[in-house]
C-alpha cells in the first residue's frame, strides 16, 4: 500500500466495494452517536445531541450526507458530464470514516475526565498542574486534527477523481460549494 492509495483509495479499489464500506460505516454512525450523545449536523460538524430515540439521530445524519452527495453530484455534472453518483457518494462516505472512528473516544470517561481536569485547572490555577491530563488532551487534539485533515484530503481526492477536475478554478468552486453546503446543513439541522 502506497501513500497514494492511502490518500486516494478511489483509484485503487472497486467503486462497489468502497460504497459497501462507506454504507457500513454510515450505519455504524447512528448507534455510535446515540451512545456518545453527539450528532453529525453536517459532514464536518459533530455537535452534542441528546435524545432517547434513534430516529432523532437518523434524520439529521441522513440529511447531512444526502445533501452533500446531491450538491456535489450536481456540481460534478457541471464540471464533467460523465460524473457518476456512486463516485460522489463514495467520496463523501469514505471521507467520513476517519471522523467516525473517533466517535467512540467521545464516550470514554477517561478522555472526558482529562479534558474536565484541564478545564478545572484553568478556572483554579492555584492547584497542581495536571500534566498527564494535559498531555492526554493534547494527544487527543492532535489525533482529532490529523483525522480531520486526512478526511478532507480523501474528500477532495474523491471529488477530483470522480469529476476529473484539473483547473484551480474548479478546486476553488468546490471549496466554496462545500463550505456553503456544510453551513446550510448546520442551519437545517439546528
Amino acid at each position: 500500500m502506497t501513500w497514494k492509495t492511502i490518500f486516494n483509495p478511489f483509484e485503487k479499489f472497486d467503486d462497489k466495494a468502497l460504497f459497501i464500506v462507506g454504507i457500513i460505516f454510515f450505519l455504524l454512525t447512528i448507534p455510535l452517536c446515540f451512545w456518545t450523545n453527539i450528532c453529525f449536523i453536517s459532514i464536518y460538524r459533530i455537535a452534542p445531541f441528546t435524545t432517547n430515540n434513534l430516529y432523532d439521530l437518523i434524520l439529521p445524519t441522513f440529511i447531512s450526507f444526502a445533501v452533500m452527495i446531491t450538491v456535489l453530484f450536481l456540481l460534478g455534472k457541471v464540471f464533467y458530464r460523465k460524473t457518476r453518483i456512486i463516485d460522489i457518494a463514495n467520496a463523501v462516505l469514505i471521507s467520513q470514516i476517519p471522523l467516525i472512528i473517533l466517535i467512540p473516544f467521545e464516550g470514554i470517561n477517561f478522555v472526558k475526565n482529562t479534558i474536565e481536569n484541564v478545564a478545572n485547572y484553568q478556572q483554579q490555577p492555584t492547584e497542581v498542574f495536571p500534566f498527564v491530563d494535559f498531555l492526554v488532551m493534547i494527544l487527543y487534539t492532535i489525533a482529532n486534527v490529523g483525522c480531520l485533515i486526512y478526511s478532507i484530503a480523501i474528500f477532495y481526492n474523491g471529488f477530483k477523481t470522480a469529476t476529473n477536475i484539473k483547473k484551480w478554478q474548479h478546486t476553488v468552486i468546490f471549496c466554496i460549494v462545500t463550505f456553503v453546503t456544510v453551513m446550510i446543513c448546520q442551519i437545517l439541522n439546528n
